[in-house]
């Protein structure tokens, strides 16, 4: 049976003997490993993204998680998918929507990447799928049944690893001195982050790894 995300999220709670705790904050604390481990061993990719759906009177939205770059954005209206020019500043947007509250349309006349977030001229007034055309490192999985994603197959001993050892740090072993399982976990994570580094294309940070071109 293939490997799959929740499976890894399961496997952390054994390795650090604590089934009880919540897999929300182990997804989170996994996440915030992906994000950092993402762009140490990959240069981003270009990858169609859909994840975001524009909702009524909400002008920012999240990039997803890996993002570098975004380099175009369309908005499906109509079965249409309208091409989005992407303002030089984000003062182009505030300055041709100086009311409070926004003007609402169609969001297709500016966008801008602000941050971690996306922001959208005029603001949607409805439910309007965004496609980016990004640059982005390999995200966390959004199905608990995914056994393709690099962190459930080559990334595995790595995130379990790195995860288990911050759960330890900034929880578990938190009044710990120089906590064995932490050492363990970390020496664990690194050794597999060398063995992945080995199979890139170049030593420098970030690298590229073959199979995940």
């Amino acid at each position: 049976m293939a490997f799959t995300w929740e499976a890894l999220l399961s496997q952390v709670k054994f390795r650090l003997n604590r089934p009880d705790l919540p897999t929300d904050y182990v997804e989170q604390m996994a996440g915030e490993r992906v994000t950092v481990y993402g762009p140490y061993i990959f240069y981003p990719s270009e990858t169609l993204d859909y994840s975001i759906t524009t909702q009524p009177g909400q002008y920012f939205y999240r990039l997803p998680p890996g993002t570098q770059q975004v380099n175009y954005v369309r908005v499906l209206y109509g079965g249409i998918w309208i091409p989005v020019p992407i303002a030089d500043r984000i003062t182009d947007i505030l300055e041709s929507d100086p009311l409070q509250p926004p003007f609402t349309s169609i969001p297709v006349t500016l966008a801008k990447v602000y941050g971690d977030q996306l922001r959208l001229f005029p603001t949607p007034t409805g439910q309007y799928p965004v496609e980016l055309t990004a640059l982005i490192t390999p995200g966390v999985p959004t199905d608990p049944n995914d056994s393709s994603s690099f962190w459930v197959t080559a990334g595995r001993v790595l995130l379990i690893n790195g995860t288990a050892a911050e759960i330890c740090s900034e929880y578990l072993d938190i009044s710990v001195p120089n906590s064995p399982r932490v050492a363990t976990f970390k020496a664990n994570a690194q050794m597999a982050l060398e063995q992945l580094m080995t199979q890139s294309h170049q030593r420098s940070s970030p690298s590229i790894i073959k199979s995940w071109l």
